[in-house]
C-alpha cells in the first residue's frame, strides 16, 4: 500500500488480516483520498476487499476508484468476475 498526495494505490492480494488493517488506516483518511488505485497485475485473492471498495465508494461517491469502474477482473481461482455499482 503506498499513500502519495490524494492518490492510495493497494494490491488486490491481501490477506483477511491485511484488508482489515488497511480498512483501519483508510476509513480516518477517506476525506483526504481522492483515488484508490490498484497495482498493475494484481489478482483478487478474497471477496472481502471487493467489498471494501464498493463500501467505501458508496460512503464517499465522488472517490475514484477505476478498479470498480473497469466492472470485471480476472482471478485465479474465481476466473472472470462481473459486477456493477452503481453510485
Amino acid at each position: 500500500m503506498q499513500f502519495d498526495g490524494d492518490i492510495l494505490t493497494i494490491g488486490l492480494d491481501m490477506s483477511m488480516e491485511e484488508i482489515r488493517e488497511f480498512e483501519q488506516f483508510v476509513r480516518p483518511r477517506l476525506e483526504y483520498i481522492e483515488m484508490i488505485e490498484i497495482e498493475e497485475g494484481a489478482a483478487l485473492n478474497s471477496s472481502a476487499l471487493l467489498s471494501l471498495l464498493i463500501s467505501l465508494k458508496r460512503t464517499r461517491p465522488e472517490i475514484r476508484i477505476p478498479f470498480l469502474e473497469q466492472g470485471s477482473t480476472t482471478a485465479g481461482g474465481y476466473g472472470t468476475l462481473h459486477w456493477i455499482c452503481h453510485d
